[in-house]
C-alpha cells in the first residue's frame, strides 16, 4: 500500500511540475516546438506541444489548426474534424481551412454543413477546384445529383486540365445511371494525369462493378506500380482479390493498410483476414497487442473470440463474449458477435434478442439490421426479415446484399415483379454474379424467359461447376417445354450438389407432370433417407405426394416438418391450405392463427384467415384479419383486393374501395380476380369505359368463372353492346344457373 501511494506521489509531482513548466512557454513556443516534432514524424510529442497551446489560448486558430493537422497525421480523425472545425470558426479568412474542414465535414456525412463552408470559398474565390469538388459532392450526398453534375461541370470550365474534376464527374454520372457518359469521363481523367493514383482507382472500381474484373484489375496494378503504398488503393487491392476467390493474394495489400495508415481499423482489419484465412497464430498475435491499449481492448476480445470458437468450440467463445458484455452491456458489437454464435447453433430467438440489443445500442448498425433480416429469414418470417433488410436500405440505399435478400423473400412469396425490380435496382448498383443470377431467377419466376436466357447462359459459361445456375436453366427449359432440355440440367445439378432442392424439385416436377408419380415418389423418398431430420425435405416430399393425391401421407409429412422445426412457415401454410382443399375450415384457421403468432408482420397468415373465414360465411370477422393485414403492409395486394371486394358488395364506400382495388392492381398486374375486382367498381361508380376492358381480361384469362362473364354482362349492356350483353350473360347462366339468378335478384333488389 505504501510503495503505490509513493507512486501516486511521485506521479502528481511529474504532473505538478510538468504543468509548471508549460506555464512557462507562450502558445507560440508551443506550436514551435510542436512543429519540430512534427517534421520529425514524433506525431504524440507535437500533439502534447499543440494540445498546450490551444490550452494556454483557446481562440489561437493557428494552434487549433496544427492540432488538427497532428490528430489527422496519427489517424485519430474524429479529433482532426473537431479541430478543424474549430480552427475554421477562428480563422474566417483562411481558404484553406475552410475548404478543409469542408472535407472533413463531407466525410462525415454532414453535407450542408460541408456545402456550407465549401461556399464561403467560393464566395470569394470562384475558380478554387478544391472547394467546388466539395460543394458538388455535398449536393450529390443530398441527392442533388443534376446540380452536381452541373457543379462539376462548371469546375472543368474553369480548370479543363484538372483530373480530379473528371473522376469525380464520372462517379455522380455512374450514381445516375449515365455509365456511357462515366466511363468517358474516368478514362479523360486517367488522360490528363496517367500518374496520379485516384483517376486509376475511380475507373478501376467503375470497371469492375460494370463487370470488367480483368480490365479493373490492370488499372489497380498499373496505379499499385506507382503509388505501392497508398492506403485506399491497397485497401480496394485486397478487396478485389478477396472478391474474385484468391484471397491469399489479399494478404500482402491488407498488410501495406496496416503498415501505412495511422487508424487502428488497419491492424483490426488485417486481424480479420487472418482469422478469415484460418491462420490463427497471426491472427493472435494482433489482437494480443490490441488488447493491451485499453481503448481497444474490448474490440480486440470480440475478435478473440472467433479464434477461440475455431479452436476450442462455441462456448468458450460464448464465455469471451459474455466477459466482454459484463464489462460493457451496451457494446453493440458485442451483442452482434453473439447473435452471430447463436445463429450459428441455430438458436435463432436468442440470436434476435442480441441483434435487437446491439440495435438498440446503436440504431445505425446497418451490419445489426442485416444479420437480424438474416435471422428472421432463417425463420422463414418473410414479412420481418423484409423490413429488417428495409432497415438497412434506409442507412444504405445502395446496400446491394439487402436489395438482393429483398428480392430473393418476395421471390419466394410469388412476387416475381417486386423481384425483377429489386434485383434491377441492385444490377444498377453493382453488376456482381449475385446480383445477374437473382436477375435471372427472378425473370423466369415472372415469365420473362427471353431476357433471362441469355443472362443465365453467360453465368452458366462463367460458372460452369456452380449447382444453382444449372438448376435455374433446368427451371428456364421446363417452362419453355423442352423437357429434355430440363431433366439434362437438373441432373448436371444434382451431379454438383447431391443436397440441391431446386434439383430435386425440378426433377420430380418432370416426373409429376408426365404423371411418373411412383417415380416421383422414390425420388422424394430417397433424399429423405439421406436427410431425416430435414424440414425443407419433408415439404418437398408433401408437395410430391400432394401431387400424386396421397393427401393422408401429404398431412404426415407437413405435420412432421412442423416438429422438427417450428419455425417452418411453409409447412404451416401448407398445411392450412391442404385443410382448405379438404373443406377442413376449422382445422385450416387454426394452422393460419399458428403461424400468425409464430411471425413478426404476419400479413399473409391474417389474409388467409380472412379468406377462410369469408369462405365460413363469418365476413365481420374475415373483414377484420384483412384490414389487420393491412395495418402491417399498406400494399398487402391478396388484403387489399378481398376488402375491397367486400366493400363494392356491401354498399361501403366506393372511393375507399378503388383505392384499395388500385393497391391490389399495382401489386398483383396480371391477376383475373383483381381486374375483375377493380373493373366492378369502375362499373358501380359509373366509369364504365375503365371498367370495360379490365372486366374482359378477367373473363378472358379465366373463361371459366360464371362471376366474370355476369359482370362484363353488365358493363356491355350499359355500354350499348347489347349482343355482347347477351353472349355473356348467356355463358354465365351456362356455367352457373344459380350465381346468375342470384346475382340478377340482387341487382334488382338494389334498383328498387
Amino acid at each position: 500500500m505504501t510503495y503505490r501511494l509513493r507512486l501516486c506521489q511521485l506521479s502528481l509531482a511529474a504532473f505538478v511540475l510538468a504543468a509548471s513548466l508549460s506555464c512557462s512557454k507562450s502558445p507560440a513556443e508551443h506550436i514551435s516546438a510542436g512543429d519540430k516534432y512534427f517534421a520529425q514524424g514524433l506525431i504524440n510529442e507535437a500533439l502534447v506541444e499543440y494540445r498546450a497551446a490551444v490550452l494556454a489560448d483557446p481562440m489561437s486558430g493557428e494552434a487549433r489548426k496544427k492540432l488538427a493537422a497532428a490528430y489527422e497525421r496519427s489517424g485519430d480523425l474524429a479529433r482532426a474534424l473537431r479541430d478543424y472545425v474549430r480552427a475554421a470558426d477562428l480563422l474566417p479568412d483562411d481558404a484553406g481551412i475552410q475548404a478543409k474542414a469542408a472535407v472533413y465535414l463531407l466525410r462525415a456525412g454532414r453535407f450542408e454543413d460541408a456545402k456550407a463552408r465549401a461556399q464561403k470559398v467560393l464566395d470569394k474565390d470562384p475558380r478554387n477546384i478544391e472547394a467546388q469538388l466539395v460543394v458538388a459532392r455535398a449536393m450529390a450526398g443530398l441527392e442533388d445529383l443534376d446540380g452536381a453534375i452541373k457543379q462539376i461541370k462548371d469546375a472543368i470550365e474553369l480548370d479543363p486540365d484538372q483530373s480530379q474534376a473528371y473522376y469525380s464527374l464520372g462517379a455522380l454520372q455512374f450514381n445516375k445511371g449515365d455509365r456511357d457518359s462515366a466511363e468517358a469521363a474516368f478514362k479523360k481523367a486517367v488522360e490528363l494525369d496517367p500518374k496520379s493514383t485516384g483517376a486509376r482507382l475511380a475507373l478501376g472500381q467503375f470497371l469492375w462493378l460494370t463487370g470488367r474484373p480483368a480490365d479493373a484489375e490492370r488499372e489497380f496494378r498499373e496505379a499499385y506500380n506507382r503509388d505501392p503504398k497508398n492506403v485506399p488503393l491497397n485497401k480496394t487491392l485486397a478487396t478485389f482479390m478477396l472478391a474474385t476467390g484468391r484471397g491469399a493474394e489479399a494478404e500482402p495489400f491488407l498488410r501495406a493498410v496496416a503498415d501505412n495508415s495511422k487508424d487502428v481499423a488497419a491492424r483490426f482489419l488485417l486481424a480479420d483476414y487472418y482469422i478469415a484465412m484460418r491462420k490463427n497464430d497471426e491472427g493472435r498475435r494482433i489482437l494480443t497487442s490490441l488488447m493491451a491499449e485499453p481503448a481497444h481492448w474490448a474490440m480486440a476480445k470480440i475478435r478473440m473470440a472467433g479464434i477461440e470458437y475455431s479452436e476450442k468450440g462455441p462456448q468458450k467463445a460464448l464465455d469471451t463474449l459474455q466477459e466482454v458484455l459484463s464489462s460493457q452491456p451496451g457494446n453493440p458489437e458485442a451483442h452482434l458477435a453473439m447473435a452471430r454464435l447463436l445463429g450459428a447453433q441455430n438458436k435463432i430467438d436468442e440470436a434476435i434478442v442480441h441483434a435487437k440489443a446491439a440495435i438498440s445500442a446503436d440504431p445505425k448498425a446497418a451490419g445489426a439490421y442485416f444479420l437480424m433480416g438474416t435471422l428472421y429469414a432463417g425463420k422463414k418470417d418473410a414479412p420481418a426479415a423484409i423490413t429488417a433488410f428495409e432497415e438497412v436500405l434506409k442507412l444504405n440505399p445502395r446496400a446491394v446484399p439487402a436489395q438482393l435478400q429483398i428480392a430473393r423473400l418476395r421471390l419466394a412469396t410469388g412476387e416475381a415483379g417486386k423481384a425483377v425490380e429489386l434485383a434491377e435496382q441492385a444490377m444498377g448498383s453493382q453488376s456482381s454474379p449475385a446480383a445477374r443470377f437473382m436477375l435471372a431467377q427472378a425473370l423466369v419466376a415472372n415469365g420473362e424467359l427471353g431476357r433471362a436466357e441469355p443472362e443465365l447462359k453467360k453465368l452458366a459459361a462463367e460458372y460452369p461447376d456452380f449447382a444453382p445456375v444449372a438448376a435455374e436453366m433446368g427451371t428456364l427449359e421446363a417452362r419453355k417445354g423442352n423437357d429434355r432440355e430440363a431433366r439434362k440440367s437438373f441432373e448436371r445439378a444434382l451431379a454438383l450438389d447431391e443436397n440441391s432442392n431446386e434439383a430435386i424439385w425440378g426433377l420430380v416436377s418432370l416426373d409429376l407432370a408426365a404423371k411418373k408419380y411412383p417415380a416421383a415418389i422414390a425420388r422424394v423418398e430417397a433424399a429423405l433417407k439421406k436427410r431425416p431430420g430435414s424440414a425443407p425435405m419433408a415439404v418437398l416430399a408433401a408437395r410430391t405426394y400432394m401431387a400424386a393425391g396421397n393427401l393422408s401421407q401429404t398431412e404426415s409429412l407437413l405435420k412432421t416438418a412442423v416438429q422438427s422445426d417450428p419455425s417452418n412457415l411453409i409447412a404451416y401454410t401448407m398445411l392450412g391450405q391442404l385443410y382448405m382443399s379438404q373443406n377442413r375450415l376449422e382445422d385450416a384457421l387454426k394452422e393460419f392463427e399458428a403461424l400468425a403468432a409464430r411471425q413478426t408482420r404476419p400479413v399473409g397468415a391474417q389474409t388467409m384467415a380472412g379468406v377462410l373465414l369469408e369462405s365460413m360465411g363469418k365476413p365481420e370477422e374475415a373483414r377484420k384479419r384483412y384490414e389487420a393485414a393491412l395495418s402491417l403492409d399498406p400494399t398487402a395486394a391478396l388484403a387489399a383486393n378481398n376488402l375491397a371486394w367486400m366493400m363494392a358488395e356491401s354498399g361501403g364506400n366506393l372511393d375507399v374501395a378503388l383505392q384499395l382495388a388500385q393497391t391490389a392492381k399495382r401489386g398483383m398486374p396480371n391477376r383475373p380476380e383483381v381486374d375483375d375486382t377493380l373493373g366492378w367498381i369502375y362499373y358501380k361508380k359509373g366509369m364504365n369505359s375503365l371498367a370495360l376492358p379490365l372486366l374482359e381480361s378477367a373473363a378472358k384469362e379465366y373463361p371459366k368463372h360464371a362471376g366474370y362473364h355476369y359482370h362484363l354482362a353488365m358493363a356491355y349492356s350499359k355500354a350499348g353492346l347489347l349482343s355482347k350483353a347477351e353472349a355473356s350473360l348467356a355463358e354465365a347462366t351456362r356455367l352457373n344457373p344459380k350465381f346468375v339468378q342470384e346475382a340478377e335478384a340482387k341487382r334488382k333488389a338494389e334498383l328498387k
